[in-house]
């Protein structure tokens, strides 16, 4: 009847089967408006099934609007209801996109993309039980919405955190735990919209934090980065409505420590407007040489929002960052979050929160260090091994990147192009405001790249290199 067949055998319920195939032959025009459906009586013999299941089908079809009941003469495909087959695509021709990771595995290629830290020196067993000990032993109220800010116990743990390493001092009730630094920073990018519309950004600058504040409608306002950092002694002073977003401690891509008086002038500019600085400490915690850089927030707590995760200290699947906002932008934080339903899983963040108040992140923190510290030490070694005078790295000993700069004026406008030769590196005009200044350098992650690969993929990038000067 109709062309419907139920499968009694597949598992889906036979009244969901019926609603289903009633429901798609209405949508793509084979019940036209005004059909009259056979009686339920009759459809449940035709198909031999309980005549209430016809009649719950055709209850639910008529409170979806797709049928009409009338009494005393039958059930009808109701009006109204637009074919809408036309324009859908076949499912079978959607593009694949594969990801990076799987398609460098496919075909072979070294791969030196920044962003993802060493994912093979994740301690997944560790963590697992961290996680299953939070799903399965904490109270039933962890399975609630909670506190839009965040678990306190992850929020007191950050802030005892940053306090022994960074010496920042900051409130719990200051910190907003939120999925990843993009998250945290597009929560501040539309609390702040209301009062501000433009922002200072370094030029390179990490891609993301370019998008969701022009996405927000901000004017992006670009200031060149030397090796002191974003050149902001040549701002006089903010005008209203304009912000500063830095990566003061190891700015991205450059690697550059932003200068003492630069940061000093940053917080009186900000002061001075009445306005606020972001800054973005992504990588932080691995410093490779000295200590930590203390953070802009401790110069001025009030006027600078400080913007954190665990993507690079622990793994980006974990999906947590968190801000520490001052006092008085609290409220206007929080309830947006509330209004927007951002929320973070909360058994994650109390798997994290145990993690930390155990030292299990300091140790691991530890761990990383050195591993980050020998690969740094195999990539600068094969570099200048295999280039030599024809480049010079920039950068300090910090995170999980170099950038490589090529001498004698070559320029290369597509680095990627290197993908030929067997290796991924990214240009660093890919992070570029203005384009046409930096071709002549490219940025190297080493995080998540295998030692043992590093002199490979140097050797293929030189022998790209080598083809390019050749084609110059």
């Amino acid at each position: 009847m109709y062309g419907i067949y139920l499968d009694t055998s597949c598992g889906i319920p036979v009244t969901s089967q019926l609603c289903s195939q009633i429901r798609r032959k209405i949508e793509n025009g084979e019940l036209a408006e005004g059909t009259r459906l056979p009686p339920t009586r009759k459809l449940a013999q035709e198909f031999g099934i309980a005549r209430n299941i016809a009649i719950d089908a055709y209850e639910q079809l008529i409170a979806e609007g797709y049928l009409i009941g009338q009494a005393g003469s039958g059930t009808y495909v109701a009006e109204g209801i637009r074919p809408i087959t036309a324009g859908m695509q076949d499912l079978d021709t959607l593009p694949d996109l594969p990801s990076i990771d799987v398609q460098s595995q496919e075909q072979g290629i070294i791969d030196f993309t920044i962003g993802t830290p060493d994912l093979h020196s994740f301690p997944k067993k560790l963590w697992g039980k961290y996680v299953k000990a939070a799903a399965v032993h904490e109270p039933i109220g962890v399975y609630d919405y909670g506190d839009i800010r965040g678990e306190e116990t992850l929020r007191t743990a950050i802030a005892s955190h940053l306090h022994r390493t960074r010496g920042m001092r900051c409130h719990p009730g200051q910190i907003i735990i939120v999925s990843g630094s993009s998250e945290g920073m597009t929560l501040v990018a539309q609390a702040l919209r209301s009062s501000f519309n433009a922002v200072y950004m370094e030029d390179p600058t990490i891609e993301f934090a370019q998008h969701i504040f022009k996405h927000a409608n901000y004017r992006l306002m670009p200031m060149v980065v030397d090796e002191s950092g974003m050149k902001l002694h040549e701002l006089p002073r903010l005008q209203e409505g304009q912000l500063i977003l830095l990566t003061p401690a190891h700015q991205f891509p450059t690697g550059s420590i932003l200068s003492i008086r630069r940061r000093q002038h940053a917080i009186r500019l900000v002061e001075q407007a009445d306005a606020y600085l972001i800054e973005d400490d992504y990588d932080g915690d691995f410093r490779l040489k000295g200590v930590p850089i203390p953070p802009l927030h401790t110069l001025n707590p009030e006027r600078v929002i400080y913007v954190g995760t665990f993507s690079k200290t622990l793994a980006p699947g974990i999906r947590i960052g968190f801000l520490v906002v001052p006092s008085q932008l609290i409220t206007r934080f929080a309830s947006l979050k509330e209004n927007l339903n951002m929320r973070t899983p909360s058994v994650t963040q109390l798997a994290l929160a145990q993690f930390m108040q155990e030292g299990r992140l300091e140790r691991h923190i530890h761990k990383m260090k050195g591993i980050y510290r020998a690969r740094r030490n195999l990539l600068v070694t094969a570099l200048k091994q295999k280039l030599g005078g024809r480049i010079t790295i920039r950068g300090d000993e910090a995170g999980m990147h170099v950038l490589m700069e090529t001498a004698n004026g070559l320029n290369i406008d597509d680095w990627q192009q290197s993908v030929a030769y067997g290796v991924r590196v990214h240009g660093v005009e890919e992070y570029c405001l203005v384009q046409g200044q930096r071709t002549q350098q490219v940025v190297l992650g080493y995080g998540n790249v295998h030692k043992e690969d590093i002199e490979a993929g140097i050797e293929r990038l030189h022998r790209f290199i080598l083809q390019k000067t050749l084609d110059s």
